[in-house]
């Protein structure tokens, strides 16, 4: 559904057309009635004499000329009309556009402001708007910093409901402004080495407990990255090799992993699921927990607090403090099971209704 600025545009169109028809009817016009003894200058100069109602000297002589004066007086009713109505169209598409942009804005900082342990991706060029991407395909809340404009009007077409700012996300203020101090994490996709570490200590500094993820270009500034603190550094070369050799040698796996992440009926992804301090499966077996039974999701391997990973875990595998599951299931799989490891139960809180006036 277009929206109230698009038929805005579209009435602004349609009075402009009507301006230049009445123009050009006028000019032909009044190119008859001089005959040959007037120039197309004398018609347009007549015409714009009309239309803008300023009563300067007669470049053709309509004075006796019934027809003539008929011709100017519809020309000028007309054109009348059609000069008041585009200037109405103008008025609102300016006043309403500033104001439609003004409550998208303030609608934006609100649901900034509800946001909690969501996630910052700063930069929507190509990998920018991937991450952005997953990260709306998995249900994660998400705001956006972006700087160019156009960049800016294809995330508000495409996905009008993300938070989106722009600005310049090197800066304090707008990061401050996307809720980094209450974010679970930022992903950096600039390709401005300069840049990336400027936002990478800033984002340290505002908030300790970040997972921040970084791009680079090269090893060196991978390395940079990491002392400046970021937790990850991903380097698009070496993925999309890694990506060739493996469609290479193992075309099989690299399409059921393509096939996984384009479903988008079941929208199945390989995800994590901690094990809180609290969790009453502590020191229980995963058997206990029955992820697959309740949750519908298929845990594929553990990790322990060290970092180790035990990969196709047995049922009797006991639970400890700071395991992480790594699972394979939809998001609602993967919210329940979180819900599970926490409280003990797999279904969803009930929400409130809404009030009856």
């Amino acid at each position: 559904m277009p929206s109230d600025t698009s038929k805005l545009q579209s009435r602004l169109l349609g009075a402009a057309a009507i301006i230049a028809g009445t123009f050009a009817v006028g000019v032909l016009g009044y190119r008859v009635i001089g005959d040959d003894r007037h120039t197309w200058m004398d018609a347009i100069y007549m015409t714009a004499n009309v239309l803008t109602t300023v009563g300067f000297r007669e470049a053709i002589t309509i004075e006796g000329d019934t027809g003539a004066q008929l011709f100017t007086i519809a020309l000028l009713f007309f054109g009348a009309g059609a000069l008041v109505y585009a200037t109405s169209i103008t008025t609102a598409f300016i006043v309403e556009g500033d104001l439609t942009q003004r409550f998208r804005s303030r609608r934006m900082q609100r649901a900034i402001g509800e946001m909690k342990n969501h996630y910052i991706v700063c930069g929507t060029g190509a990998t920018g708007y991937a991450v952005l991407r997953e990260l709306l395909h998995t249900e994660r809340p998400v705001v956006a910093i972006e700087l160019h404009e156009e960049r800016v009007q294809r995330l508000q077409v495409e996905f009008p409901n993300v938070p989106l700012l722009k600005g310049d996300f090197t800066d304090n203020e707008v990061l401050v402004s996307a809720g980094i101090a209450v974010a679970a994490g930022i992903v950096i996709c600039t390709t401005i080495e300069k840049d990336s570490l400027v936002t990478t200590v800033t984002a340290r500094l505002l908030n300790p407990r970040l997972r921040i993820i970084a791009r680079a270009a090269t090893e060196r500034s991978m390395e940079r990255l990491r002392h400046a603190g970021a937790d990850s550094v991903v380097s698009p070369a070496l993925i999309g090799g890694m990506r060739m050799a493996s469609e290479l040698i193992r075309p099989a796996v690299v399409g059921f992993l393509d096939m996984m992440l384009k479903d988008r009926d079941r929208n199945l992804r390989v995800d994590e699921v901690p094990v809180p301090d609290d969790s009453p499966f502590l020191g229980s077996a995963l058997s206990e927990l029955q992820a697959h039974a309740r949750t519908n999701c298929l845990v594929v391997a553990t990790r322990s607090t060290g970092g180790a990973y035990f990969y196709n875990p047995s049922e009797q595998t006991v639970l400890e403090r700071g395991n992480v599951l790594i699972v394979m299931g939809d998001p609602a799989g993967v919210r329940a099971l979180t819900r599970l490891c926490a409280t003990g139960s797999a279904a969803a809180e009930p929400t409130a209704s809404p009030a009856r006036p």
